[in-house]
């Protein structure tokens, strides 16, 4: 039975503030060794190269997705398909990353969330003519091989959502397991940890809670079968976090942009600068969060 989150089976109070290491958060497969009486092995967290490149792990995923034009009655539904390459997306070995019994890439929730639903985005831009035009874009679910998601994971969900990488799933690849993807990363790869400063006066902020330690879920300690996650029913830790979006403003000053749009630009913007920043618990592949984009919207429509 899913009685316990990994992490909360180490005598460690629910209150206490929690163990911070280079890379974040305890790592998964120390937890996995402890539940399971092994022998306790070395810490993985987030170092660049630790474990090699991650584009071997890439997947094709198919993304469901439902939006509604401006002059539509009734929202439409669409399918898009791309490749999800974690090394292209920035992210790198995370907490308890032991391959290949775990593959735990650093805020793999949030960021395959936001990269599904920007994709929704721009398929409604397309079914749209432009971003003015959208009057929503949603997204359904996602899947790959026998793996699928139905929601966004966040910190308000009272559900389980199992990581693509658990070992029960078997992915669709377009290239066999093991064999390196071409790699072209399009996003700037995370700083060091306490490199980065936020602006003292910003005038267009997003803030939000994040949740985040829970990468991993014991299911039988008998068996040793410890499942990967993007989402519990209980974090092991949240935090209030804040960052300045005055940039993201800047960059759609010259165009319209509808309110439903502000909204995944913005969610999309939240996740990308907290694992580029590396704020607290991003290292972990269960990262996720609940933004307040109010500000962005606000200035994203009336920028230009």
């Amino acid at each position: 039975m899913l009685a316990f989150i990994a992490i909360l089976l180490f005598s460690v109070p629910v209150w206490a503030e929690p163990k911070i290491q280079a890379g974040g958060m305890y790592s998964p497969k120390v937890m996995a060794d402890r539940i399971l009486g092994q022998k306790k092995s070395e810490t993985h967290c987030d170092f660049p190269g630790l474990n090699g490149s991650l584009a071997k792990y890439a997947f094709e995923a198919s993304i469901r997705c439902e939006y509604t034009c401006e002059g539509q009655a009734a929202p439409m539904a669409s399918t898009v398909t791309g490749t999800f390459n974690p090394e292209e997306q920035g992210l790198m070995p995370g907490d308890g990353h032991h391959p290949p019994s775990f593959i735990t890439p650093s805020s793999l929730g949030s960021i395959f969330s936001a990269w599904a639903e920007r994709e929704c985005l721009n398929q409604a831009e397309k079914k749209c003519s432009d971003l003015s035009r959208i009057k929503g874009s949603r997204f359904i679910s996602a899947s790959s091989g026998d793996w699928s998601m139905d929601e966004v994971p966040s910190c308000s969900s009272k559900k389980i959502v199992r990581s693509p990488y658990d070992s029960k799933y078997k992915l669709a690849r377009k290239s066999q397991t093991g064999l390196m993807l071409p790699s072209s990363s399009s996003h700037p790869q995370p700083l060091a940890p306490g490199t980065h400063q936020e602006p003292v006066d910003c005038s267009t902020k997003i803030t939000g809670k994040a949740c985040f330690g829970d990468c991993v879920l014991p299911e039988s300690e008998t068996e040793g079968k410890i499942p990967l996650t993007l989402m519990t029913d209980h974090p092991y830790a949240t935090e209030e976090k804040s960052i300045c979006a005055v940039d993201l403003v800047k960059s759609f000053s010259e165009k319209k942009i509808s309110q439903a749009a502000a909204q995944v630009l913005c969610r999309e913007y939240f996740a990308r600068r907290l694992l580029y920043t590396k704020s607290m618990g991003t290292s972990c592949a269960a990262f996720r969060f609940d933004a307040d984009c109010s500000q962005v919207i606000k200035a994203l429509i009336h920028a230009k």
